[in-house]
């Protein structure tokens, strides 16, 4: 068993709510998603063989290269689905293609990605999150525990390098990490029906709205809710804080930020 599973398992910790699951992708996917109606896994290049998708718990964790003013169907859309929708074939604490693609600082980088995996803990989420945030609004915000207050409160030793290493990268400030450095990853091998039962929002591009079939598609078929950001001729970074902005308003007016 991984350093991570092994760390859930010995300390009694109050587990954080787990937020709604986030799949990412360009904009100009809609029209694909619409047509087949779900989401089906595509060829992994860091987990060779396998076809997989990707899931973050909560968060719109999402980058792509991007021209300084991109069009609006290259630019980011989320669909926010229900966590139980989502089989689980691993479970990580961060994006592990920006850990396989040397972005992390080399003090987790020269670890074994294996030790970070928690797939066989059913409630590994929700335990990542009540141990380094407390709460999953402080999760969503990657507000950390203190250190000192991480030490105090659970049973970190010497040999617990990993979940040091863990708590010192969600604690990083600045360099090349963002916010994948601490996006709970959910890999899954099946694909998921978009269908009522699984769809809680889907966030698109303002420019969408003026397509009668998307809205009438998110809204009625789904009966999910259509949330929109608005276009500006400003760089890519933009969107990003936009979508975490719209998101961030979602979970607070339903409710599930609340314990």
């Amino acid at each position: 068993m991984g350093s991570l599973f092994e760390f859930l398992q010995k300390n009694q910790i109050e587990k954080g709510r787990a937020l709604p699951a986030v799949h990412s992708s360009e904009a100009y996917l809609i029209k694909k998603f619409m047509k087949t109606g779900r989401i089906e896994p595509q060829p992994c290049k860091f987990f060779e063989g396998e076809k997989l998708s990707y899931f973050f718990l909560g968060r719109p964790a999402f980058k792509r290269s991007l021209d300084a003013e991109p069009d609006y169907w290259e630019l980011p859309m989320s669909f926010v689905v229900k966590y139980d929708s989502i089989k689980r074939k691993r479970i990580f604490p961060f994006d592990t293609g920006a850990f396989r693609s040397g972005i992390y600082p080399h003090f987790i980088s020269m670890m074994d990605l294996e030790e970070f995996e928690v797939e066989k803990d059913h409630e590994a989420a929700e335990k990542i999150v009540g141990t380094f945030f407390g709460t999953s609004r402080n999760y969503f915000l990657l507000n950390p525990r203190s250190k000192g207050d991480f030490e105090n409160r659970f049973d970190v030793s010497v040999l617990d390098e990993e979940i040091r290493a863990l708590h010192k990268l969600v604690s990083l400030k600045g360099g090349s990490t963002d916010d994948r450095r601490f996006a709970i990853e959910l890999q899954t091998d099946h694909q998921l029906e978009l269908i009522r039962e699984n769809v809680l929002a889907v966030v698109l591009p303002e420019a969408y709205i003026e397509a009668p079939k998307v809205v009438t598609y998110v809204e009625k078929e789904l009966g999910a809710e259509l949330i929109t950001y608005p276009l500006y001729p400003l760089k890519k970074d933009y969107y990003y804080y936009a979508i975490y902005e719209k998101i961030d308003h979602f979970f607070r007016s339903n409710g599930f930020y609340r314990v």
